[in-house]
């Protein structure tokens, strides 16, 4: 199953923390999770991003006012990510990171991964890793 994860740079220890927790699903191939820091070097990182969200299965979004606020992500990444998932049923993941104006937001009609008044940054660490674990055995459950 592959994954395209769509997430603002200033929030990328989010991403780091997400990478941890599905570590096991990557390690064992039940999951392909694509990010820009899969782009090396020397690539055409335009077109690596293009053909991600075009293969994507899964979109997770990394949902934060930076998320919301990132111009690439709104004319480059969210319009082929919902126009797939109405003709081609790919699956829209939103995790809320922090309180943002995600209601403003297109991809606001899919169910969050999370509930939204309690987004990840507002929660205790510990709570947060417990978060992370059940988010991780839905996207299990949706790529099997």
């Amino acid at each position: 199953m592959k994954i395209f994860v769509s997430y603002s740079h200033e929030d990328a220890e989010w991403l780091k923390k997400l990478q941890i927790h599905l570590k096991p699903l990557t390690r064992k191939g039940t999951i392909d999770l694509w990010d820009d820091t899969r782009i090396q070097t020397g690539d055409d990182w335009q077109q690596a991003i293009e053909t991600a969200l075009a293969n994507a299965q899964i979109a997770i979004l990394l949902v934060s006012p930076n998320f919301i606020a990132s111009d690439f992500i709104a004319d480059n990444e969210l319009p082929p990510l919902l126009d797939a998932a109405q003709a081609n049923g790919l699956k829209i993941f939103w995790i809320p990171i922090s309180y943002s104006s995600h209601t403003e937001m297109d991809f606001n009609k899919y169910q969050a991964a999370h509930n939204p008044k309690q987004p990840l940054a507002s929660l205790p660490p510990v709570e947060q890793d417990r978060v992370l674990v059940k988010i991780c055995q839905d996207l299990k459950r949706l790529a099997t």
